[in-house]
């Protein structure tokens, strides 16, 4: 007995270890984001919200997990344990044979890669309890079984499936219909089998359309799913398909295994579960810009900002987000116009069956550090509108209005936020802010007075985060030091060189003799060589200092670029590459010219 049951608990064992240690090592970030893209709170509000769809059991029960994840290990840990009690449960309701017992493992694997397969689709999701909820649902389905398998009378068996299907249906939507399914595996009887599956076609559709009004009644036979593009997204379906169909197939596997030898069920069984495993890795969303993207808002969420530039500069080919965020943290250290350009600029698009915006998915965060308070409340109450309101976004609204000093509403989101298991201390944090005498004082709000210097109105709100930024600081208005840093960044990125030169003289009128940084002393030099004016560029020599290793490497170089602004080859171009790596002249006529900028 204690031989038998050390078998069936031992693969167990295995299981949660490797489990765990798997995605502790490869996804903190990823149950970080998706927590910070959930929401649960404890009020009528809240729960009118999600029980207004069928099904709603396993998705509230998976948001309150989910607030977990906040504490990435600990919501794994969480994540884990219940992927092995699933397994555990179907060795115990369905008397699984010791040596199938690794069978019951097959569902927890799939769906763990279902959640490891995710992309940027997350960022856009109007479920609730995305990495909780279909465990929760399988081992709720799981337990109703529980009662069938006992019952011995066939339509009394009958009774209880139809009364899963009628009465736990709104409930427990798709994994009401997977109960009332799975026992018929075990006792396979053709009368009971149709008499069940004919209420089962029908019942979810009446019950969706008289019950559930705002529910579209199409998706009745999948109520309870995590959803997001649902029609562009199939693939990312599959193994949460599988899982369902072998929990479906679990009993009757049993039945079979009853008529083979132990060692040839074991061989199989365990076969199963190794192709299952292998299932994870392949299936996993391994794409570097996402998982730096999720590293990025995992550090930008706890407020380790100062890992953000880390992350960045160390992506090759970034998607624009990461190009954002990159320079946002230049910016902020004063390093922008001495490094923006030392990185790369050739790009990459966002790789994903499940395609989104990079404003859409950065534009809020961006604005806000930006201090565009107004237009980071808009992509954030955009995207709360569209899918559902999230902590993320929640907590980007406040802050944006608590700069504004609207008190009102800058309290109803910090409500929100109290009420929450985890965010509470931000939210306490918060309304100090509140005192417009702290206020003015804040370096976030001092940086805010120095950069938003335009009347209102003057600013058009475009749908590209990072053009609409760039159009806006080349624009000129007042000037200091923190918006004349972004204007001169703006004009060289976007080769606006008259606006360039009217920033420059100004900024050397106003503090003579300041050496100018790296970037704006290399645009100097190349655009006053471009206008073939010896007598200017003899001027910006003596301004950016002839003995500097800037005019030096120029003065080196000064050839190649006269060829590159007259008669350029492709030649000249990957010659400047190599001898001009990092450089403002590299970008001028090589990496912007790769592609769009704007994305």
């Amino acid at each position: 007995m204690k031989k038998q049951y050390l078998q069936q608990i031992i693969p167990l064992a295995v299981f949660a270890i490797f489990a765990f240690a798997y995605l502790a090592i490869t996804a903190q970030d990823l149950f970080y984001v998706v927590q910070s893209q959930d929401y649960f709170v404890y009020d009528s509000l809240y729960f009118d919200r999600v029980a207004s769809y069928p099904g709603w059991v396993a998705p509230y029960a998976g948001s309150f997990l989910t607030q977990f994840a906040y504490h990435p290990l600990l919501g794994i840990g969480l994540f884990v344990l219940l992927l092995t009690a699933l397994a555990w449960i179907a060795q115990a309701v369905w008397r699984m044979p010791r040596q199938l017992s690794a069978l019951t493992l097959v569902p927890s694997v799939l769906v763990m890669a279902f959640v490891v397969g995710w992309d940027y689709g997350l960022f856009g999701t109007r479920h609730y309890g995305n990495l909780f909820s279909p465990i929760v649902g399988l081992i709720l389905a799981t337990l109703l079984t529980a009662v069938s398998v006992r019952l011995k009378n066939r339509w009394i068996r009958y009774a209880w499936s139809m009364a899963v299907i009628i009465l736990f249906y709104p409930f427990l939507g798709v994994y009401a219909l997977m109960a009332a399914v799975m026992p018929l595996m075990l006792r396979f009887d053709k009368l009971i089998v149709l008499l069940t599956l004919v209420p089962l076609a029908f019942v979810p559709y009446i019950e969706a359309q008289w019950l559930f009004p705002n529910f579209n009644s199409h998706f009745c036979m999948i109520a309870g799913l995590p959803f997001r593009d649902y029609f562009k997204t199939p693939q990312m379906w599959v193994p949460l398909y599988a899982a369902f169909a072998v929990s479906i197939l679990l009993p009757l596997s049993a039945r079979v295994a009853e008529k083979m030898k132990p060692r040839i069920a074991t061989a199989i069984s365990c076969a199963v579960v190794v192709a299952a495993v292998a299932l994870v890795p392949i299936l996993r969303f391994d794409d570097s810009n996402f998982k730096t993207l999720l590293a990025v808002e995992h550090a930008y969420g706890v407020g380790n900002d100062n890992r953000v530039l880390q992350l960045c500069t160390a992506q090759q080919r970034p998607i624009r987000s990461i190009v954002v965020y990159r320079n946002i943290e230049l910016w902020k250290r004063g390093e922008l116009l001495d490094k923006m350009f030392q990185y790369t600029w050739e790009t990459d698009t966002i790789k994903s069956v499940n395609l989104r915006m990079n404003t859409y998915i950065t534009g809020a965060r961006a604005f806000q550090h930006y201090t565009f308070w107004n237009f980071s409340y808009r992509w954030a109450m955009e995207r709360m509108v569209m899918y559902k309101p999230s902590y993320a976004d929640i907590q980007i609204m406040a802050k944006n209005v608590v700069y504004n000093h609207e008190t009102d509403l800058a309290n109803k989101y910090l409500s929100q936020l109290d009420n929450t298991l985890f965010y509470k201390d931000w939210a306490h944090a918060q309304r100090r802010l509140l005192s417009l005498e702290t206020l003015q004082a804040d370096s976030a709000y001092m940086t805010h007075r120095q950069i938003i210097l335009v009347p209102p109105g003057a600013i058009d709100n475009t749908e590209y985060c990072e053009y609409m930024l760039l159009k806006y600081f080349t624009n000129l208005y007042a000037l200091t030091p923190k918006r004349a840093e972004l204007c001169l960044a703006a004009c060289m990125i976007m080769h606006k060189e008259d606006e360039f030169w009217q920033i420059v003289l100004a900024e050397e009128k106003a503090n003579p003799g300041t050496k100018l940084p790296r970037h704006v002393q290399e645009a100097a030099l190349l655009y006053a060589l471009k206008k073939q004016n010896a007598r200017l560029l003899a001027q910006i020599k003596l301004m950016v200092g002839p003995q500097g290793t800037v005019c030096q490497q120029f003065e080196r170089n000064q050839d190649l670029l006269t060829r590159l602004l007259t008669t350029p080859t492709m030649s000249d171009v990957n010659t400047l590459s190599a001898l001009c790596p990092g450089t403002y002249w590299n970008y001028y006529f090589n990496d912007s010219r790769k592609g769009v900028i704007f994305d």
